[in-house]
């Protein structure tokens, strides 16, 4: 009877979860070749065939889908640990990992960050760009700051302020309009999802959406290269030099932008301090994100 190893377990939660050696190797960033040794010490190790090596990828077998189903409860308690580890920890130093979204990062968050690191520089950040939730829960991000109408369940945070929405577009698109009705006659640019997108859709014909994207920059650039009109935070439509704002009533024209963690993690001193931070730091903001400043 040989004790099982968490890290060659890991490798196999990883195969079963991507279907083949290949895009496995690419989760953990390390070469097939590694994949392929590892799994077969496994299976020579316990003397179990844990994967049928087909042509199509590797399909678990019954013992295999057995061992899976206790390597995932083996991982959530793992992964449980880990964040109360982290969330206890009292040093100011170490890694600190932020999910954030493009634009707040380039038009709100760089200063900000930079006077943090200033006050903390043994604190390394690392910083994700996306537009997707990254979940915070597996340990994917330790911090997100993005918009969002209500905070998820198990999690804790602050609500930062209001970000104002707006219509957007270059001064000779909204010219071509010539007067007629924006909703009925002018070309849209939106998101593939979020609350900004349902508005504009629920307001417009399907074929006047002539773009859509997962972040706000690329329709700002497009809506300055002509192409139509934006449903954009003010704070991204005011920064452009070209983008001039429209009077376009919409439901809802404001969210949310909250700071938020695991409730696990919020006890670590690195949150504490990122927090107390931040939420300082933001303030002088909050006219810009409200749409109040041009």
């Amino acid at each position: 009877m040989h004790n099982i190893r968490w890290g060659d377990l890991q490798y196999v939660l990883t195969v079963a979860n991507e279907g083949s050696l290949s895009a496995a190797a690419r989760s953990l960033g390390v070469n097939h070749s590694t994949v392929l040794r590892r799994l077969d010490t496994f299976e020579h190790r316990h003397k179990l065939r844990v994967f049928h090596k087909l042509p199509t990828g590797y399909k678990l077998t019954i013992e295999g889908k057995k061992l899976l189903e206790s390597a995932l409860a083996v991982e959530s308690t793992v992964k449980e640990l880990e964040r109360k580890i982290f969330g206890q920890e009292m040093q100011l130093e170490g890694v600190l990992r932020l999910t954030t979204t493009d634009a707040l990062s380039r038009l709100v968050l760089g200063a900000h960050l930079a006077a943090f690191h200033q006050l903390y520089p043994k604190i390394q950040l690392e910083l994700s760009l996306t537009s997707r939730r990254l979940n915070i829960s597996n340990l994917d991000a330790d911090v997100a700051i993005r918009p969002a109408t209500e905070l998820p369940e198990s999690f804790v945070g602050t609500k930062l302020c209001k970000i104002a929405f707006g219509v957007y577009g270059a001064p000779s698109y909204i010219n071509s309009l010539q007067g007629k009705h924006p909703l009925e006659s002018a070309s849209w640019l939106i998101m593939y999802q979020g609350n900004a997108s349902r508005q504009v859709s629920e307001l417009i014909l399907e074929e006047k959406i002539v773009m859509k994207t997962d972040s706000f920059e690329p329709l700002m650039a497009a809506a300055e290269h002509k192409m139509g009109l934006a449903y954009l935070p003010c704070f991204i439509g005011d920064s452009s030099d070209i983008l001039q704002k429209i009077e376009v009533n919409m439901i809802n024209q404001s969210t949310d932008l909250w700071m938020m963690t695991h409730n696990d993690l919020e006890n670590s001193a690195k949150m504490k301090a990122f927090f107390d931070f931040m939420e300082e730091a933001i303030k002088s903001d909050h006219n810009r994100l409200a749409g109040l400043s041009y």
